[in-house]
This record gives structure tokens, sequence and C-alpha cells, in this order.
């Protein structure tokens, strides 16, 4: 029976640096697996990194497979439960745990699959910066996840993780779970192969919970958007601060992609917690934007503004 591993975590937290590690871990246990990759936007990097690097990744993209995609999920996994031993999937950002379980679960796959390990990773700098909308989607995504996986605990600066602790109980409360969930010991950045046979058999546990019934898109909104100009680092970083803080824009929740640079291009990665600019060799010029009330005309002119004109 296909073991059915579900990465969980808000948007930025670190979902596809960890399906790295661990897709080098099944390769190294030769371990035939297989990536579904859930874009809430148009289609993104993430599926491009992992296709890469593992060469057998399907993107769902253009809304969440516990919304709009569900069915086409469902497709998607009943094909691969007949050529794999395990499949990972990394979700949206925005996703609501309760409808993968209703998947896997229905007639024609619970013969055919079950779930495998069952995580949310957690980006402790983000927790106390989400808005009330932000925290309910972690709340629906922790439910019923085996445990609780920190990430990016080697960036500065240093957080209260007691505090940060409180704040996830406190959002999990939300749905009125009164228990703790189990917190891995290791942080992601330090896990060796011992951590990932322990994740493996770290399986869902269904505690009893509101359960939230959402059409992320009718909250949230996403846009991609190809900058024209040409920017340095310095340039991309004025404009994220200047969009990201000002309400005109929308409430900005995540920005991926890259833009042109004088020698190439920069990668473009930033959440709630985090901004990530690096110079690359190569690179797609393109932006995805994701967030509520977006502005894309004033998004686009930001960019503009801050942009050198075209070489």
């Amino acid at each position: 029976m296909t073991e059915i591993d579900l990465v969980t975590g808000f948007l930025g937290a670190g979902k596809t640096t960890f399906i790295k590690k661990y897709g080098d871990f099944l390769k190294r246990k030769n371990i035939k697996f297989a990536v579904v990759e859930n874009e809430f936007g148009a289609p993104g990097v993430d599926s491009a990194i992992l296709q890469s690097k593992f060469g057998n990744v399907t993107e769902i993209a253009g809304g969440c497979i516990c919304c709009t995609m569900k069915t086409g999920f469902h497709d998607i996994i009943k094909d691969l439960c007949q050529v794999c031993d395990r499949i990972i999937v990394e979700p949206s950002g925005i996703f609501n745990s309760d409808d993968f379980f209703d998947v896997i679960k229905s007639p024609d796959l619970k013969d055919k699959c079950r779930a495998g390990m069952c995580i949310t990773l957690v980006d402790p700098h983000s927790v106390v910066r989400l808005n009330e909308a932000e925290r309910s989607v972690l709340a629906s995504e922790l439910a019923d996840m085996g445990c609780i996986l920190w990430t990016k605990m080697d960036i500065q600066p240093q957080v209260d993780i007691n505090e940060v602790k409180t704040g996830l109980r406190d959002i999990v409360r939300s749905i009125d779970i009164d228990e703790d969930i189990p917190y891995f010991p290791s942080p992601s950045h330090m896990l060796e192969d011992e951590d990932f046979e322990k994740l493996m058999g770290i399986r869902p546990v269904h505690r009893v919970h509101t359960r939230i019934y959402t059409d992320h898109t009718m909250i949230f909104q996403s846009t991609r958007l190809y900058p024209k100009g040409v920017y340095t680092i310095e340039d991309i970083q004025c404009c994220v601060k200047h969009m990201t803080s000002n309400e005109e824009y929308g409430e900005i929740s995540r920005i991926k992609g890259f833009v042109k640079s004088p020698n190439g291009t920069i990668s473009v990665n930033c959440t709630v917690s985090d901004r990530l600019f690096e110079y690359l060799e190569d690179g797609c010029v393109m932006l995805n934007i994701i967030g509520r009330k977006l502005n894309r005309k004033k998004i686009t002119e930001c960019l503009n503004a801050y942009a050198k004109a075209d070489l």
C-alpha cells in the first residue's frame, strides 16, 4: 500500500527545502517516490526546483487541493499509487488538512494508499506576525498532524520558543483543540538520516476539532507579474519593503520569483518573517505574489518605480 507523506506549513515555512532533503534520503534508501506540488497561484518555481532534482514531480496550480483542485488531486494520487512506494504531497501554504484525509479515505483510494508521515513545518519567526486569516489557515493545517517541525532556526534573530509555543497553542484552541501538538526534537536544518527514519513513522493524530469549511480563493488572491526593468538587490529590497508596509498594495503574505539584474537575475523569496535575495546567473523573470485584497495596479506601479530602464 502506498504511503502518502503530507508536508504542510504556511506560506514560506520551508516546505520545498525540507522535501529536497527528504527526497535525497529516500533516494539513498532506494525508495520509489513521487512529489505532488500544489501552487495556490500560477505555476511556480518550487516544482521546477524539485523536478530538476528528482524528476517525478506533478504540479497542480491555480488553486488549492483542498478547495478548487480536490478532484484533480484525487486522480493524480490514484495514478501514482500504481507505481510509487511513497508520494510526498506539498500542498500550498494555504491548505486545510481535513480535506486531504477526505481524499485518501475516499472509496476508490482507501485500499490503495494510507497516510504516512504527516507533519507541519513552522517558522517560529512568523507566528506572531500572522493576521487572523493566516492564523485560521495554520490552525487547519495543524489539526491532525503528528508533529510540528521547526524551520529557519538557524536564521537570526533568535526567537523566544516558549512564546511561540504559546502562540501556536492559542491558534489550535481557536478550533477547539486543547491538547498540545508534539514538537520534533531536531530543527529542519539539523536533520540526519536517523531523524528522517523517525519522521517517516510519525502518523496523523485525528484530534476532535471544529472543522473549517472555506474556499480559500474567496479570501486569498494570487497574482503573477513580469517586471520589465532591471534591479540591484538594494532596489528590489526597497521595493518589497515599501509594498509590504503599505496597505494600499494589499495584505501581502508571500512574494517569490525572479527579477532581472544587470548580470542575470535576482531570486526573490519573501515571507511574513524573512526576505531573501540572491544574485543568479539565470532565471525566468516573474514574481508570484499571494495575499489578501491585492492591488495589482499599485504593485505594478511600485515595481516600475524602483526599476532601472531595461538594458
